[in-house]
């Protein structure tokens, strides 16, 4: 996964410094956005927070509300995501296909499996 490290080189040290990375990551799943791309094979990455202060309040509940965005975040995590769209877009190497090796469940004893594409759930009829 040395394409990562070459990525994340321009980012400023400030929004870099707490950067934690897991190659190869575990699939994403349930309501994630992109677990579909995984499950399609497809290279993603999950970019998410460290520390979301306001996550066991507010988020996703009737409190989550535009007042509780803290800009600098969101402002660090458009910088990083630019940067590395901007340098996985540039890079004539492609990124890597490796999946990792699925945990066993300590419930059941079983080997989790990855993710497969299927057909979506729609709330409303095709017209």
């Amino acid at each position: 996964y040395d394409y990562v490290s070459k990525w994340l080189f321009p980012v400023p040290g400030e929004i870099k410094k707490h950067i934690k990375t897991d190659f190869p990551g575990m699939p994403g799943g349930g309501g994630s956005d992109y677990a579909s791309f995984v499950a399609a094979g497809v290279p993603a990455f999950s970019l998410s927070s460290l520390d979301w202060s306001y996550r066991d309040y507010t988020w996703h509940t009737n409190i989550d509300t535009y007042d509780k965005i803290i800009f600098d975040d969101v402002r660090s995590n458009v910088i990083l995501t630019a940067i590395l769209t901007y340098m996985a877009s540039e890079d004539e190497s492609k990124a890597s296909r490796e999946k990792r090796v699925m945990p066993v469940s300590p419930r059941t004893g079983k080997q989790a499996t990855w993710p497969k594409k299927r057909a979506p759930r729609r709330s409303a009829p095709n017209n």
